[in-house]
């Protein structure tokens, strides 16, 4: 992944009342992440300023999404742009 493309992911928020946007880019390490809120380095996982900021929200989510997340990571190398965007597309369908 030599342009490091921006996945997103939609999380429909009970404080604001519609779906915010998060995106997740691969690093080395994990993921860069960025929402309207804030935006910095997270594991491969998500943790923890993903989940900090679904808390910030109100959003539940499952214990398993961050090893979901976490397998989109390692997965990064052998799936095109558009297959890793529809795991995450899938994931928004989650209603986390």
């Amino acid at each position: 992944m030599n342009n490091t493309p921006r996945f997103k992911i939609h999380i429909y928020s009970p404080k604001s009342g519609h779906n915010d946007l998060y995106s997740f880019t691969k690093t080395k390490a994990g993921w860069k992440f960025e929402n309207y809120r804030c935006k910095g380095e997270v594991d491969k996982g998500g943790n923890p300023l993903f989940y900090k900021t679904l808390n910030a929200e109100s959003i539940s989510n499952p214990d398993y999404l961050a090893s979901c997340i976490s397998e989109v990571w390692e997965q990064a190398e052998t799936l095109d742009e558009k297959q890793i965007q529809h795991i995450f597309d899938e994931l928004s369908r989650m209603n986390l």
